[in-house]
C-alpha cells in the first residue's frame, strides 16, 4: 500500500463535500426559485427545505459509509444491498450524463466569468469558449491524476476561499442593505403551494446536492469515521452559507431584483458595491467553479474506480498508479469524456438555430436533479436494507433512512410532474446502460 492511499483526513473531505455542493448553482439558481414561487418567506421555505434534505442525505450517506467502507460511494452501497445490476446503473449514468456534464457546464461558466473578471471589454466567440473549457477540464483531470495530495491541497484553499467569498457577500448584505427589499411582493399567482415548491425545489436541490462525493474517496480516509465526520461538517457548513446567501440577495434585490436577475449574483453584487461590482463577483464565481471542477475530477473517478474492482468496467480501470496512488485511468477517462461530451454539444448546439443557452441550462439542470435524486432515494432503501440484515444500527438511523427515502421520492414525483420531458431524457439515458453488459454486472 503506497503512502497516498490512506491520504484524506475529516476535514479534508469536508472540504470535498463543499466543493462538490458549492459551485456556480447559488449564483444563478436563487433567481428561478424566486421565479416559481410567490413571496420571500416561500423562497427561504423552497431553500430550507432543500437543506433539511441535504442535512438527511448527510446523515443517511455517512452511516451508509460506516457500514460500507471502500471507494465507490452510492454504486458500494447499492451493489451491497441490491447486487452489481443496479450499481451498474448508478456508475453509468454517473459517469456518462451527471459528472461530464456537470464538468463541462462549470467549465464554461468558468471561462465566461474570467473572460468578465480580467478582460470585460473582449470578445471572445462561442467555439473560443468552449475550447478555452476544455483545457480548462484537462488542466483540473491532469491536476488529479499526479495524486491525492496535489487534488487534496488544490481543493481545500479553493474551498475556503469560495466560502470566505460568500461570506464577504452576506456582510456586504448586513451592512449596506439596499432600498429594493422594501418592494412589496407581487400578488399571488394562484397557483398552489404544493404546485410552487415543486418547481421550485428542482433548483434548490441541483444547488445544495454533491454531499456524496465525500463518499466516493472514502478508502483513501485515514480512519472510517473521517468520511461520515466530513460528509456531515461538510453539508452543517453548506446549509449555513446557502440560507444566509439567499437572505442577502433579497436583502440587496428585494423580492422583485430577485426575480428579474438572471445573474442574481452580479446584480446582487453591483447592488452592493456599485459599477465594479460584477468585476468582483465575476472573480468569485472563477473561483467557486474551479472548487466544483476541482472536485468533479477528484471524486467521481473513483466510481470507475470501483466498478472496475467488480468486473462492471474494463479491469485497467481499477488499479491504482504505483507512485501517484490515483486511478490514473479513471480520472483520465472522466476528463477526456468530459470534453469530448463538450465538443459534441458545442456541435449540436451550433447546428440548432432555435437552441437558448438558458433554456438548454434549464433543461439539463432539471434532468440531472431527477436522475441525481432517483439514486438518492435507492439510497435511502439501500440503508434501510443493511439495516434490516444487521449491517449497521446508528440510532434513529432507520427514521431518518425512512424519512430521507420518501422525500427523495417526492423529489423525483415531482420532477416528472413538472419536467417531464427531461425526466424521461435522464431516464433513458440510465436505461441505455442496457446495452453495455459486463459479464458480472448481469448475474
Amino acid at each position: 500500500m503506497n503512502d497516498n492511499s490512506r491520504e484524506l483526513s475529516a476535514f479534508d473531505i469536508g472540504c470535498v463535500v463543499v466543493g462538490g455542493i458549492i459551485g456556480v448553482g447559488i449564483f444563478f439558481t436563487p433567481q428561478r426559485v424566486a421565479v416559481a414561487v410567490d413571496t420571500p418567506g416561500q423562497v427561504l421555505l423552497a431553500w430550507g427545505l432543500g437543506g433539511a434534505l441535504a442535512v438527511l442525505g448527510a446523515i443517511v450517506f455517512a452511516e451508509l459509509s460506516l457500514a460500507v467502507p471502500g471507494h465507490g460511494g452510492t454504486f458500494r452501497y447499492l451493489q451491497q444491498a441490491f447486487g452489481p445490476r443496479l450499481a451498474f446503473y448508478y456508475g453509468w449514468a454517473n459517469w456518462l450524463v451527471i459528472q461530464a456534464g456537470a464538468a463541462g457546464i462549470v467549465a464554461l461558466l468558468l471561462v465566461n466569468h474570467l473572460r468578465f473578471a480580467l478582460w470585460p471589454e473582449a470578445e471572445w466567440s462561442e467555439t473560443t469558449r468552449v475550447l478555452a473549457a476544455a483545457a480548462v477540464v484537462l488542466g483540473f483531470t491532469a491536476i488529479n491524476v499526479v495524486g491525492l495530495r496535489t487534488g487534496k491541497r488544490v481543493q481545500n484553499a479553493l474551498t475556503v476561499l469560495k466560502v470566505l467569498a460568500l461570506a464577504w457577500l452576506v456582510t456586504l448584505a448586513w451592512f449596506e442593505p439596499r432600498s429594493g427589499a422594501a418592494i412589496a411582493p407581487p400578488a399571488p399567482s394562484g397557483r398552489s403551494l404544493p404546485a410552487m415548491l415543486a418547481a421550485a425545489m428542482l433548483p434548490v436541490l441541483f444547488a445544495t446536492g454533491g454531499w456524496q462525493q465525500g463518499s466516493f474517496v472514502a478508502g483513501a480516509a485515514r480512519h472510517r469515521r473521517s468520511v461520515a465526520l466530513g460528509i456531515l461538517g461538510g453539508v452543517a457548513v453548506v446549509v449555513v452559507t446557502y440560507m444566509t446567501v439567499n437572505s442577502a440577495y433579497l436583502d440587496l434585490l428585494g423580492f422583485e431584483g430577485a426575480r428579474a436577475s438572471s445573474e442574481i449574483g452580479a446584480a446582487a453584487a453591483e447592488a452592493a458595491l456599485g459599477a465594479d461590482g460584477g468585476r468582483v463577483l465575476a472573480a468569485m464565481v472563477v473561483v467557486s467553479a474551479a472548487g466544483i471542477l476541482n472536485t468533479i475530477c477528484l471524486a467521481p473517478p473513483y466510481v470507475l474506480y470501483a466498478l472496475a474492482q467488480e468486473r462492471c468496467f474494463p479491469a485497467a480501470f481499477g488499479r491504482l498508479h504505483s507512485r501517484f496512488g490515483t486511478p490514473v485511468l479513471g480520472v483520465l477517462g472522466q476528463g477526456l469524456w468530459a470534453v469530448l461530451l463538450l465538443l459534441l454539444a458545442h456541435w449540436a448546439i451550433a447546428r440548432l438555430a432555435s437552441s437558448s443557452t438558458q433554456d438548454t441550462l434549464g433543461f439539463v439542470t432539471d434532468g440531472v436533479v431527477y436522475v441525481d435524486w432517483l439514486f438518492f432515494m435507492l439510497c435511502g432503501v439501500a440503508l434501510l436494507t443493511l439495516r434490516s440484515r444487521g449491517a449497521t444500527r446508528a440510532p434513529f438511523g432507520g427514521v431518518v433512512a425512512l424519512a430521507f427515502t420518501l422525500g427523495a421520492a417526492t423529489v423525483t414525483i415531482g420532477a416528472i410532474w413538472v419536467q417531464p420531458v427531461a425526466s424521461l431524457v435522464g431516464t433513458l439515458l440510465v436505461l441505455a446502460g442496457t446495452f453495455f453488459r459486463p459479464r458480472r454486472a448481469s448475474r
